[in-house]
């Protein structure tokens, strides 16, 4: 065909235009009609081809969506992450940045734009703009121009109304041009009249793209101009924008802009996204259906600057604990779900205000010390650190402790009310081998807990009867594996002899640990640990291989785990696993998962969980450990009462890890907080100070700022005591009953049928003393359950002993007092002479302690029955 012949047959297609446009506002019966014509002209054929197209315009509407589907038309939206207020927006996952609007959320200067830059006719046309398309035939037909003069509607349903197959790579654009004018000629029959052109145009609104990862108008706006209210939009911008997608990455304002004199992106004058944007608003003075432009207004508009606001970094202010999430939603909606289009909306468990707090203190505790003093005090400031709590934070300057975690759970439900994993996941100035933001410490890195792990070893002890609050063990230093040489020492490499559990435990002593460890077997805390929600760094297999060192945490252990950990004997021995999401709805509200009632497995028996509480509480009393409640004891509402707490520190060999882990009585709406704190290095590095910080100088008034400043207007409310454990006077220096041996008494707590006098007692009454030189005396061998080859190290400190506190053996370590003690609970046995018995060894307070004087001697004390269980 040649040229002079396609021209002809335009012409005589031509007479119809206005027959079309007359019928195009009927509905029914002619959509197929006006399709064939129409594509004839825009194809600009004739003869057999053009016959073949009308002839099969039945067929090829065959297989097209259902129109209607418009209505249930979903958009790819970000999954959105919130507080659990839902209020708090703590990041999104997404592919699409888009964000989806209502029509009556569009302001009609957009809706003006929109139509001027795309479809002058919109509002009047049935879905195509005739004229346009002939025209556009002819400027095909005629070779000079490739016009598309599609309309709104034929845009959206060219982008989500047509088959696959027709809008792939590679098919003929042809058919797809048939089908897409078919389709939006059903499009309009379907939805017709005022409100049908405004559920197109808002779908149009919300479904295009708009260049520089934009989806939709809204998202478009935020990113170019950091607006999320439309209606804030100048007309000049709303123009600018509404010209986009015609040609996205080429118009992409970003390409062009330049900053001016004042710092501002300005994009220049006469730059392509400004020519286009200056038509677009000479059509909407033109043809503004509720915009008006005077002349004045035309002018100030194509005269406005446009200034971008600029690249954003991608904010996460939910940092690591959003990442945690992302995981549990793929496990509860599983692998097919769709987060990055699929536009849920998940409210987490998250307090923000908790997650506030813990940021501050992490900040201030691990940023502040390692940048400049000045830039230190600048930070300080802006994040409101009371002027009395930075004597702590300063004297950390020079520790070489650069990264930390801080999780706080509600133990009775798991939900996790605070998740910062690392000291600043925004920091990446910081950055370094010692400092890696991203990482996340608390939930993917593995510590050793050290010392924070002896409650999770007496627990276990306590559950299986094989220890009580008031078994005595020997701190006594010990060749413990001899083929390796493993001796370990307590931290200031005292030996203080026998002393009962409670006082061992409160006072984190690392010798009674390990005896405790030998008396109850890797295996049996290895079980109650998995119980307790506790995930080996190579397994339980790494546990059992510890051996006798596992007593010290030394198996790497999850910071996340080991809170919940703590948790559970909060609980009463209750282990609900952490959560952090209480539901999943989709974009438009609807739930698609609840979380259910929290459902906890019993890990211990209350009674044991009760007793390592009771024991840990005393941390916190000066009446009990003066030392370690200087650091971790609370005040109430009132600042003055006490409140009861209980919690245990931690730190490792050559202070690489600091931990400090603590948790309260429930409230009296159910609320039960635990709270877990670690410090160290990323790259678990040990610290380059000549003197390192302990837990008790770094984690522990870490975790002291953050709990005062959560619970500061909680009301004081108490441990609950579970009915099977039982108040029962003991032997202060032995345990069991008390008897002509004894000097002192003090009363303990133990699990109903344990305690001393009981069928079942763990401890033997008067083991630790033994009748010589007339009278009762210490012998420390009595109370040694280990292998007979430990013996040897509990007769040197027995002689060693016998000459008074601060005499050092050949293990290097030195005989002392328990604090505040003058002995170690009467006379030891040996020859017979009178034995000093005076104070020293580590500046305890003896003023008011009696002089030692042994009673007569009696018969020894009947053996009790073995332990059970």
């Amino acid at each position: 065909m040649t040229p002079t012949t396609r021209r002809v047959t335009i012409r005589r297609e031509s007479r119809h235009r206005r027959d079309l446009v007359r019928q195009a506002g009927r509905p029914g019966g002619w959509v197929l009609p006006v399709a064939g014509t129409i594509a004839l002209a825009t194809l600009g054929t004739v003869g057999l081809a053009g016959v073949i197209a009308v002839s099969t315009l039945g067929v090829m509407s065959a297989g097209l969506p259902d129109p209607s589907e418009l209505d249930t038309l979903g958009f790819a939206q970000a999954t959105v992450v919130y507080d659990r207020a839902g209020k708090v927006e703590l990041g999104r996952f997404e592919d699409q940045r888009r964000r989806v609007l209502a029509f009556d959320s569009i302001p009609k200067t957009v809706l003006d734009a929109t139509t001027a830059a795309e479809d002058r006719t919109f509002w009047d046309n049935a879905g195509i703009d005739v004229p346009a398309l002939i025209s556009a035939a002819a400027e095909n037909a005629s070779g000079t121009g490739e016009r598309g003069a599609s309309t709104i509607t034929q845009q959206l349903v060219r982008a989500r109304l047509l088959p696959d197959d027709v809008i792939e790579a590679g098919a003929d654009r042809y058919v797809r041009k048939v089908k897409e004018i078919i389709q939006s000629l059903r499009l309009s029959d379907e939805f017709p009249g005022e409100a049908g052109k405004q559920r197109v145009v808002t779908a149009y609104l919300n479904e295009i793209f708009y260049g520089h990862g934009a989806y939709g108008i809204a998202a478009a706006a935020e990113i170019y101009f950091g607006v999320s209210d439309l209606s804030s939009l100048t007309v000049a911008q709303a123009a600018l924008l509404a010209g986009l997608p015609k040609a996205p990455t080429t118009l992409d304002p970003y390409r062009f802009a330049v900053p001016d004199a004042k710092g501002r992106l300005v994009v220049p004058a006469g730059s392509a996204p400004i020519v286009r944007r200056d038509w677009v608003l000479e059509g909407i003075a033109a043809t503004g259906r509720w915009t008006t432009l005077e002349t004045d207004e035309l002018r100030a508009a194509t005269e406005e600057p446009i200034v971008l606001v600029g690249e954003r970094p991608v904010r996460i202010p939910g940092g690591h604990f959003t990442w945690q999430v992302r995981r549990q939603l793929e496990a509860i909606l599983g692998p097919d779900a769709d987060l990055e289009r699929g536009g849920y909306r998940v409210t987490t468990t998250l307090d923000w205000r908790a997650q506030r707090l813990a940021e501050k203190w992490l900040t201030a505790t691990a940023i502040a010390p390692n940048v400049s003093r000045r830039a230190a005090e600048r930070l300080l400031n802006r994040t409101r650190i009371p002027k009395g709590e930075r004597a702590w934070i300063r004297a950390l300057r020079g520790k070489d402790l650069h990264n930390g975690a801080l999780i706080a759970l509600d133990y009775r439900t798991g939900d996790v009310l605070a998740y910062v994993g690392s000291a600043g996941y925004a920091r990446d100035d910081l950055g370094s081998r010692r400092f890696e933001p991203k990482y996340d410490a608390a939930g993917d890195g593995a510590r050793q807990p050290g010392s924070a792990w002896k409650p999770i070893l007496y627990a276990a002890a306590f559950d299986a009867k094989r220890l009580t609050p008031g078994s005595v063990l020997l701190d006594i230093t010990t060749q413990f594996d001899r083929r390796q040489d493993w001796t370990p020492r307590d931290a200031d490499q005292r030996e203080r002899g026998p002393v009962l559990v409670r006082r061992a435990l409160q006072y984190s002593l690392n010798i009674p640990a390990i005896r405790a460890l030998q008396r109850v077997g890797n295996e049996r805390v290895a079980d109650t640990a998995e119980k307790m929600g506790i995930r080996f760094t190579g397994g339980r297999t790494a546990f059992l291989q510890s051996g006798l060192a596992g007593a010290l945490g030394t198996v790497e252990v999850r910071p996340l785990d080991l809170t919940a950990a703590y948790g559970t004997i909060a609980n009463g021995g209750v282990h609900v696993p952490p959560r952090m999401i209480l539901d999943v709805r989709t974009a438009d509200g609807r739930i698609v998962w609840q979380a259910p009632e929290p459902a906890g497995s019993q890990a211990i028996s209350p009674a044991a969980a009760y007793l390592v509480t009771d024991i840990l509480q005393g941390n916190t009393d000066p009446a009990q450990n003066d030392i370690w409640a200087e650091k971790l004891s609370l005040a109430g509402p009132n600042g003055k009462k006490r409140r009861p707490t209980a919690v245990k520190t931690g730190t490792t060999n050559d202070a690489r890890d600091l931990g400090t882990y603590g948790f309260l009585p429930p409230t009296k709406d159910g609320l039960g907080l635990v709270v877990g704190v670690w410090l160290g290095n990323s790259d678990h590095s040990y610290p380059r100070s000549r003197k390192p910080a302990t837990s008790l100088t770094a984690a522990a008034p870490l975790w002291r700022a953050f709990m005062r400043d959560y619970t500061r207007k909680w009301p004081i409310t108490a441990f609950k005591r579970p009915k099977d454990v039982v108040h029962t006077k003991i032997d202060a220096w032995s345990g069991g009953r008390p008897g002509a041996w004894t000097r002192e008494t003090t009363a303990e707590w133990f699990i109903r049928g344990t305690q001393p006098g009981s069928r079942k007692a763990i401890d033997k009454d008067g083991l630790l003393y033994r009748i010589g030189c007339g009278g009762w005396r210490v012998d420390p061998l009595q109370a040694e359950s280990g292998p007979a080859a430990w013996r040897a190290d509990v007769e040197d400190w027995l002689r060693r002993a016998r000459r008074g506190p601060g005499v050092v053996g050949r293990l290097d370590s030195a005989t002392a007092y328990f604090w505040g003690e003058r002995s170690w609970g009467g006379p030891l046995i040996g020859s017979c002479y009178r034995q000093r018995e005076e104070g020293g060894g580590n500046g305890g307070n003896n003023k008011n302690k009696k002089k030692d004087k042994p009673p007569k001697p009696t018969a020894p004390p009947p053996p009790t029955p073995a332990p059970t269980g």
